[in-house]
């Protein structure tokens, strides 16, 4: 009955009080959360905390900067952080190894990176045959978004049509184009201003060629989706609270302030640039990982980790979370 308490629970050891249809936290839960990036693809982590929404479901959040994706699984499973946005290549590397991890809210269906050639690097035949770069060797993000991207235009890194080197993170690697150390590398379109102002060539924007893939997921370990239910629920409640904001055409001054002093933006275009962005390759109304997306990691990882080979879309992804808040009608009520 509206305003009127009427009904106690104990979850968790943490009482809840459901007042007038909404529920009131007796304390807040702490929760550790990883970022492993710093780019538009944390616009609802960003939102969520800026709008109250993480609050509004007995959550304090702390933001945990994390260097790099392998690093972030690690620290999850020693127990140092709760959930992380990541890039869900670390889930596939760490089931393979033992240690499972599960993504439980999609991210960027798509190789979110543009392609960028130096001076003299002008269409995407001109990289054969040169030193293209990523931030690291191995498996990191931007090293597998060269290979699988450039492949679509028929230029095969494994078969040596051009050759990977570490060139650091992407200030370093805008640094390497103009000085001619490197020939093109993969940058993030957040760069993009910055980018036509130092002359260099834009060859191809991978998020639109249809390649299914998974960035910038949320991710966990299979242990905390088995035993901390309670605690993801509040967290992917507000995180999906957070996308409806986004998406709201009435809150689109908000969202571009918010991107502007997140990511120390210069102009009002390069800021409407980036609203336009997610909405059109990053936030979604029911953002579950797509299974295409990570067969396709799967098969990448598989190459460096043969052990990942044998791993399927529910080894590393658990979507009973988003199912329960979608089949309930929550998600869909966001948005009425």
């Amino acid at each position: 009955m509206k305003n009127y308490i009427y009904t106690l629970l104990a979850i968790g050891g943490f009482s809840i009080f459901v007042v007038g249809g909404r529920d009131a936290y007796s304390q807040n839960l702490q929760v550790n959360f990883g970022v492993t990036f710093r780019n538009a693809r944390l616009a609802p982590l960003w939102i969520a905390e800026e709008q109250g929404y993480f609050k509004k479901q007995g959550l304090d959040v702390k933001q945990v900067n994390i260097s790099g994706g392998t690093q972030g699984a690690q620290m999850m499973v020693a127990g140092g952080v709760d959930v992380s946005y990541d890039d869900p290549i670390s889930c596939v590397v760490a089931t393979a190894g033992g240690m499972p991890v599960k993504a439980i809210v999609g991210g960027t269906p798509s190789l979110a990176y543009l392609v960028i050639g130096g001076p003299g690097v002008k269409t995407i035949a001109d990289i054969k045959g040169k030193r293209l770069g990523s931030s690291g060797l191995g498996l990191s993000a931007s090293r597998l978004a060269l290979l699988v991207g450039l492949r679509r235009f028929g230029l095969d890194g494994d078969k040596g049509d051009f050759t990977i080197v570490a060139g650091g993170q992407e200030p370093e690697r805008i640094a390497g184009l103009t000085s001619g150390a490197l020939a093109a590398t993969v940058i993030s379109p957040e760069y993009r201003t910055k980018l036509q102002q130092l002359g260099v060539n834009m060859l191809a924007d991978l998020r639109t060629l249809n390649i299914p893939w998974e960035t910038a997921t949320i991710i966990t370990t299979a242990k905390n989706v088995q035993v901390k239910r309670d605690f993801l629920d509040r967290v992917v409640r507000a995180i999906l609270q957070a996308n409806a904001f986004i998406l709201n055409p009435a809150n689109r001054a908000r969202v571009i302030d918010t991107m502007t002093t997140q990511l120390a933006l210069k102009s009002p275009e390069e800021s409407a640039a980036i609203y336009d962005d997610l909405l059109k390759f990053y936030v979604f109304k029911k953002p579950y990982p797509t299974r295409d997306g990570f067969a396709n990691i799967i098969a990448e990882v598989a190459k460096s980790v043969p052990k990942a080979g044998a791993l399927k879309y529910e080894d590393v992804v658990d979507i009973s979370i988003m199912e329960k808040l979608d089949k309930s009608g929550f998600i869909d009520s966001l948005y009425k």
